[in-house]
């Protein structure tokens, strides 16, 4: 279905006026000057028309002065989600493209540049007004790729596994970071996931994921800025807490924020993946006491000939059983997972250790552990195994959630709309605290992607549910190691690299992992299962 919200008054009213200024200068000098033969645009775009889709109103529109091999001249711009739309014929991807904005000012002449580059070439959008460069660099920016982390920010402390609070410099502002090495790519499947996973943080329309403020690529490392947050992903939490349980209406406000997040991806005809404990990051920051995000989604497309792929790459306990009869991931399936964690967090007790062993074991069981505690309750039997089991209504909603037929299995609004999640909705919870520092669819800009050209991309490894989180030795392959052996910078850019800062960057992280005794594992998603790696 193609979405089109309404553009907003405000900024289609600043950018007609902006449009008008544009329209009211000539550029034509920057033909004459030698020294200006760097902004010809050569990008490789994509013809809109062969695309099928039907943009009735872009975000923001406008225009631009565009200098190509044959023609100089202004050409109308808009820009739709991900997609920037060009003389309403052709589109680029933002989200494969490195941004720098520049100027140019001499006694006589001045100009504005926005340059968009990735591996097939550049685009430089000029204007004449400032404000012009300033708006479009606003509508654009978080959409793509920025080469200048070290200059803005400066890492702080440690919040979970892979997750930094950082500080920007000049505005000493807080925000938080998730670090994505790039160094362990192995093909392209790997790349077309993180591809993906970054369209979706880029989404607004999508609920409970990281709030996503920019992305910066610096020498091999992925740097995922959000808002600022204070938490630790459910495996970190109950491998490190002193036997601390979650209550209630914890347990029940995780489900229901995955379940809102699963809402909005399948409005967008997307889904997640893998949800597994180290996807689940409980958080707490201003504005909420208890809540909680989804990471590293692992949406693809598959079919009956890459299915395999998702098997191998994806923890047994985590496939749900229509998978193995050659049915392809969806929402569905999704709740499968979801159901399997709650259960799995329903059963366990400190007496066993919180790992794949468990999780594996306990998931063969776990129906019948269901049946066996339902026949209790109902006969007013108290168990102490269990003590994050609450009520039978929970049981309840875990077997609707497991039920091996797709058909039969519970949907996303109906599990909203159950008494479990109900009752505890409303109720206030306590703070977590951590014990470690504490339009088109998406899936339509994913296929033009899929269409655009042929890109390999970096990716990085997520989450390695193998990895021992508590570690005495600095791992020789990991991440921090690696950098330090890294000089040159893989990827086209603009800013010269501060390699001074580079260098106290990685020192300053690897410091703090030492003194958490904590080494994140940046290992692929793929190396998870090496007697199944692909």
């Amino acid at each position: 279905m193609i979405k089109n919200n309404i553009r907003p008054r405000a900024s289609s009213e600043r950018l007609d006026k902006l449009a008008a200024l544009e329209n009211q200068t000539s550029l034509e000098w920057i033909m004459k000057n030698s020294q200006m033969l760097e902004l010809k645009s050569n990008i490789k775009m994509i013809s809109k028309d062969s695309l099928s889709i039907n943009i009735h109103v872009p975000e923001h529109e406008g225009v631009a002065t565009i200098w190509g091999d044959k023609w100089f001249g202004q050409k109308k711009i808009s820009q739709f989600r991900g997609l920037l739309i060009y003389d309403n014929q052709f589109c680029l991807v933002l989200n494969d493209c490195f941004i720098e904005k520049k100027r140019y000012q001499s006694s006589h002449f001045r100009a504005y540049f926005l340059k968009l580059i990735n591996q097939t070439g550049q685009l430089i959008l000029i204007f004449s007004h400032p404000l012009s460069l300033k708006q479009w660099n606003s509508c654009i920016k978080k959409f793509c790729k920025r080469n200048n982390f070290n200059k803005k920010f400066k890492v702080v402390e440690l919040i979970c596994q892979n997750f930094y609070q950082i500080q920007h410099k000049k505005q000493k502002s807080l925000f938080s970071s998730q670090v994505i090495n790039l160094a362990s790519i192995q093909n392209y499947d790997q790349a077309e996931l993180l591809d993906n996973y970054l369209k979706i943080l880029r989404n607004s329309s999508i609920s409970n994921y990281i709030e996503t403020i920019g992305v910066f690529e610096e020498k091999q490392m992925l740097f995922i800025v959000c808002k600022y947050f204070k938490g630790n992903s459910l495996d970190q939490f109950y491998n490190q807490s002193k036997k601390q349980y979650l209550i209630q209406q914890q347990i029940a406000t995780i489900c229901i924020s995955i379940l809102h997040a699963l809402k909005s991806l399948s409005e967008e005809e997307l889904y997640h993946g893998k949800i597994s404990f180290e996807n689940i990051i409980c958080y707490s920051n201003l504005k909420t006491q208890f809540g909680t995000y989804l990471i590293n989604s692992h949406y693809k497309f598959y079919d009956q000939n890459t299915l395999f792929k998702y098997i191998q790459s994806t923890p047994a306990y985590l496939i749900a059983p229509e998978i193995k009869q050659g049915i392809t991931p969806s929402i569905q399936t999704d709740i499968y997972q979801l159901g399997m964690i709650l259960g799995l967090l329903t059963f366990y007790n400190f007496s066993q250790t919180f790992n794949q062993n468990y999780f594996q074991q306990q998931s063969s069981c776990l129906m019948q552990l269901i049946i066996e505690q339902e026949k209790l309750i109902i006969k007013q039997k108290e168990s102490y195994d269990y003590p994050q089991l609450f009520s039978i209504s929970q049981l309840d909603l875990i077997k609707r959630m497991i039920q091996p037929n797709p058909n039969l299995r519970i949907n996303i609004n109906d599990a909203l709309k159950h008494v479990w999640l109900i009752n505890n909705k409303e109720k206030k919870i306590q703070k977590l605290i951590p014990n470690q520092i504490a339009f088109p669819s998406l899936r339509t800009i994913i296929e033009i992607k899929d269409s655009e050209c042929d890109i390999k991309k970096t990716m990085n490894n997520f989450s390695d549910e193998n990895s021992s989180f508590v570690k005495q030795e600095q791992d020789p392959n990991s991440l921090f190691v690696q950098i330090k052996q890294h000089q040159n910078i893989n990827s086209e850019t603009f800013v010269d690299s501060n390699d001074e800062d580079e260098n106290l960057l990685n020192d300053k992280i690897e410091k703090l992992n030492q003194q958490n005794n904590l080494v994140p594992s940046f290992k692929d998603h793929f190396c998870m299962y090496q007697s199944r790696c692909i």
